[in-house]
């Protein structure tokens, strides 16, 4: 385990490195701290790979996350916006370990820098991040972060089928507390999925909402 020492030793480096113009030569120290991390990455890559179990996989990333956490916090304070595959690598780990808000915490600064997926990702950030919480189905005490990524991602470019899975499951979690909200979600889910399978709830809402209007105030 890391000292605190070292921890912060590190995120300084990364902080440095992160903030340093493109093209500028890099302190030793600090050109070393992103090759170490590099380096490391590989070898949990190459862990990972050896892998069948999407379930153990999720248990070893997890294990290995919170050595990453000096240089995230390091490029996440220097807010130098510059294509960073290390840092868009952790978000995605951070997904597959259930850590959503870590997740959309670095979604949010890469979609902001116009970052990419590294190579071999065919899907953009937006699309990504949005495809990976909705296709879960998100319980509960998700919904908060479901609702920051529909947030999150509107205006970048994906497939239709994507943003209606988002609002369906937005929908549905919202049906028992809130149907108005909920009903606003449906619709617009079906707006970009006429197939996705939300008319019988909208129905059901819809006259629950009616009914309630026309109820009569307690005397």
């Amino acid at each position: 385990m890391k000292s605190p020492a070292r921890k912060h030793f590190e995120t300084t480096l990364a902080a440095k490195q992160a903030a340093a113009p493109s093209g500028a030569a890099a302190v030793p120290a600090e050109a070393g701290i992103a090759a170490k991390f590099r380096a490391l990455l590989a070898s949990h890559k190459a862990i990972l790979k050896a892998i069948q179990s999407r379930v153990e996989k999720a248990n070893v990333k997890a294990e290995l996350l919170p050595e990453y956490d000096s240089y995230i916090d390091g490029v996440m304070t220097a807010q130098a916006g510059a294509q960073d595959d290390i840092l868009v690598t952790i978000m995605l780990w951070r997904l597959d370990t259930g850590d959503i808000n870590g997740a959309l915490e670095i979604a949010a600064y890469a979609l902001d820098s116009g970052m990419t997926m590294p190579e071999g990702f065919n899907r953009n950030i937006a699309t990504t991040i949005l495809d990976e919480i909705a296709d879960n189905e998100p319980a509960i005490e998700q919904l908060p972060a479901l609702l920051n990524a529909i947030e999150l991602t509107n205006g970048f470019d994906m497939p239709d089928e994507v943003r209606a899975k988002a609002h369906k499951a937005a929908g549905t979690l919202l049906a028992d507390t809130d149907p108005a909200s909920a009903v606003n979600h449906l619709k617009t889910a079906l707006q970009f999925n006429p197939k996705c399978g939300v008319k019988t709830l909208i129905t059901k809402l819809e006259k629950l909402i009616a009914d309630a209007d026309t109820k009569p105030a307690d005397a």
